[in-house]
């Protein structure tokens, strides 16, 4: 019996071993959307006729951009919270309150360390007209949507304003 002892100790430490090894964590699936939270600020540049709004992250990075400049007017919107998205061209709906819009986007690293989502609005556009300042505000691109942090539809007609003032 003593001589197998020791054969039944290594059994049973293999045997628990294996039953350990034999259960993998379950996997997690990636996160396909995110609600930002943060600080929006606005400024206005009067010499080049440049408008901005940014939102900035608790570490104080910008979480998302929306920037006009005069006298073309786009909105350009720049987006970092599409960091586990495949880079490349893609189409980007824009939602503002129950409207929404596609336009050709591009997700690319910021050469910062950081992928980033960037697209161009017309500020005269349609889906501007209903807006509200409690309206919500997403951004979706590549499977993945982005609702922008309670604000931005105040900050986002901030700069459209702008625009149309110097722009016009």
């Amino acid at each position: 019996m003593r001589r197998l002892l020791p054969f039944a100790a290594v059994a049973l430490a293999a045997s628990a071993l294996a039953a350990c090894a034999g259960t993998p964590a379950p996997a997690t699936a990636p996160t396909t959307a995110v609600t930002s939270a943060g600080t929006w600020t606005y400024a206005f540049d009067a010499g080049p006729g440049l408008a901005s709004a940014t939102l900035s992250g608790a570490d104080g990075r910008p979480a998302l951009r929306v920037l006009c400049q005069a006298p073309r007017g786009d909105l350009m919107v720049t987006d970092w919270t599409f960091s586990r998205v495949r880079q490349g061209e893609t189409q980007a709906t824009v939602t503002v309150g129950q409207a929404g819009k596609t336009v050709p986007g591009l997700i690319a690293g910021d050469g910062a360390g950081r992928q980033v989502l960037t697209f161009a609005l017309p500020p005269q556009d349609a889906l501007f007209a209903a807006m509200a300042p409690s309206s919500t505000v997403k951004t979706a691109a590549a499977g993945f949507t982005h609702t922008w942090a309670p604000g931005a539809a105040s900050r986002l007609n901030d700069v459209i304003n702008s625009c149309r003032t110097i722009g016009s």
